[in-house]
Order: structure tokens, then sequence, then C-alpha cells
């Protein structure tokens, strides 16, 4: 985002102070952009004392460059701006001595890292495997996912019960630190990303056909199955879900079938060969009629295929009826539903 020529011309007086405020920060971003560089000098020293290495970094400015921009626009806010800078170094020379240093024990406590929230686990991510991607060169970009990506991940994550927000923190649940210990290690690290991400810019640079690239991807993929398959899968019972207890057998592959976060699926839905069923508790038909399959309906749907159900939701007539619920499985991604109705025993109620 960047300010166009019609903003020398507007008067920034008149505008609500929030779109200035919105204006000037764009405005002073594009300074830093296209600014001078940030430049400086860094000394690290190692010293020796009473046997043991200590180390000590120094930092000294050559060029403020665009960073004296952004100083000058965060003291006009009054606010601080962020504190990156290394004290300075005295002049020292290999091999000096220094005479009369002093040393003391303080005794203190740390606390924990804060949890992450949305604003920090994305600024993470962003940061993620910085040294890695750093030894490509013209590398497009850095971090896990892309700026239009990370939020979705995040909400993936949640989706499918591996993260819950407790107010504004992000916390793993059961299944997510289980699913952290059986995933092979080059897969929690950021070094694949950034070898696939280098072996791309060959492809678009035309020095590594396509064709190889994908199969070196389907290879890796190929032997982290064979080499994780006997391993991951006896321990980690929170995954398979094999220590929940089954509510009824799949109509498709007669596997159990037990209670999750966000539906009542098949075991075999994280197995291999996959089986996708699964009775999803936010199911549109079961919203429109505003009710919500519960442990005892989706039992009697899977031991007879229907349910009587009362209290249904009529959409168009605005009452409330009794019918029976028929699950009608044609075997894709979604279990469909219908109605049947005894017109005998019909009870419609007025709201």
């Amino acid at each position: 985002m960047i300010p166009t020529s019609e903003s020398a011309n507007a008067d920034l007086s008149a505008m609500p102070t929030g779109e200035k405020n919105i204006l000037n920060l764009i405005a002073v971003r594009l300074l830093c952009a296209v600014g001078e560089p940030h430049i400086y000098s860094e000394t690290a020293v190692t010293i020796s004392c009473g046997g043991s290495s200590f180390t000590a970094k120094g930092r000294s400015v050559i060029s403020d460059g665009w960073k004296g921009v952004w100083r000058a626009y965060s003291d006009s806010l009054k606010k601080n701006p962020e504190d990156e800078s290394v004290p300075e170094l005295p002049k020292l020379t290999e091999g000096q001595v220094i005479n009369g240093v002093g040393a003391s024990v303080k005794e203190g406590r740390t606390s924990p890292p804060a949890r992450y929230s949305d604003a920090t686990l994305l600024a993470a991510m962003e940061r993620a495997g910085a040294e890695e991607f750093a030894q490509i060169e013209n590398a497009e970009r850095v971090g896990l996912g892309t700026p239009a990506t990370r939020a979705e991940i995040i909400e993936k994550l949640t989706e499918h019960g591996f993260a819950v927000r407790k107010g504004k923190q992000i916390v793993p649940t059961e299944d997510g630190l289980e699913l952290i210990r059986v995933l092979p290690e080059q897969l929690k690290s950021a070094e694949l990303t950034a070898e696939w991400e280098k072996q791309l810019g060959e492809v678009g640079r035309g020095t590594l056909d396509p064709a190889v690239f994908m199969e070196r991807i389907a290879s890796t993929l190929e032997n982290l199955v064979r080499e994780y398959r006997d391993k991951a899968a006896p321990a980690s019972p929170t995954l398979s879900r094999s220590d929940r207890p089954a509510i009824g057998k799949c109509p498709r592959c007669g596997k159990n079938v037990v209670d999750g976060k966000s539906s009542f699926y098949c075991e075999g839905y994280y197995g291999n060969p996959r089986c996708d069923f699964a009775l999803w508790k936010n199911n549109r038909f079961f919203q429109s009629k505003r009710k919500e399959p519960d442990e005892k309906t989706a039992a009697a749907l899977l031991k007879n295929g229907r349910v009587h159900m009362t209290g249904l939701f009529s959409e168009r007539k605005g009452v409330l009826y009794d019918a029976t619920v028929v699950m009608d499985d044609a075997g894709g991604k979604f279990v469909n539903f219908k109605l049947e109705f005894d017109n005998k025993n019909k009870k419609i109620k007025r709201q």
C-alpha cells in the first residue's frame, strides 16, 4: 500500500484522526522502504576469566539510514521504537589484559515465555526458519506459509482440534501434542520447506526440470511414510481414537464410529486406506432444523439408518414438527439426510 499524489492536494487536517494516522503510517513505511540502508559495524569479543570464556558483542552505527526516519516518526507519537541497539564496546586489542574486574552473583527466577496469541504466532511464523532461508540465494520469501495463508493455517489447526483459543491465547490440545510427537522430525523443521523453495527457484530459472522436482518430493514423502508408518500408529492412541468408546459401526467399512469434537466419525478417517464417513455436528441439514445430532441420535442412525425426532423447525412455515430423519449415504464426502412423515401422527406446533 502506497500513498498517491492526491494526498499532496488533500486537506489532511480535515480528515478523521484514525484515517490520518493510517495514511501517515503508510507514508512513513514507504519512506523507510525506499530510504538509505541502515549501516553498522558489529564487534564480538571472547574474554577468558578464571578458566571460563565469556563473550560480548558491541555495535556501532555508521549510517542511521531508514531507521532515522522510523525513529523520528515514533518520537512524534511519543512511543519508543523497538530497541534493537547493542551497546558499543570500548576499544580492545587481541591479548589485552583487563585488570580490576569485579563479579557478583545474583539470584533470580525466570518466567516461562508467554503463550502465543494470534498476533505473536503470525509474527513467529514470519520469522521461522530464518537461518535456513538465509542460505537460499535470492529467496523470494522466508518463514512458514505466506502473508495470505498464515492466518488460514492457524484456523485449520483450531478447526481440526489440534489447538484451541483460550481468551487471546492459542493452546495445543491433546491431539495437537500427540501429532507433534509422532510427526517425523524432517516435517517439523523449516529446513525442508527452505530446501523445496530453493529447488522451486531452480525450476523458475530453468536449471531444474519440474518433473525431477516433483519426483524428489514424491520420493521424500514415500520414504517418510515407509519409515514412520509402523512407528506412529501404535504410539498414537489419541490420533487413532482407539481409546474412545464406539457408538456404532461405520456403514461403509465396518470400523467403529467414535465421538469427536466436530463429528461422529469412522476410526478409518485417519487410516490408510482412508474412510471419509463422518456425521458432522454442524451439518447444514440439522442446522436448518435447529438441531444438533447428539450421541444418542448418531447411534440410532448408525444402527437403524433412521431416527425419530421431535421439535424440528420448518424454515418455510416457521413451525415445529415431528418426523423421522433417514440417513441417505451415497458414499461421498458428506452424508445426506431426508425426512419421512407419518401423516396419521404428524404433530405441528405453532411458534
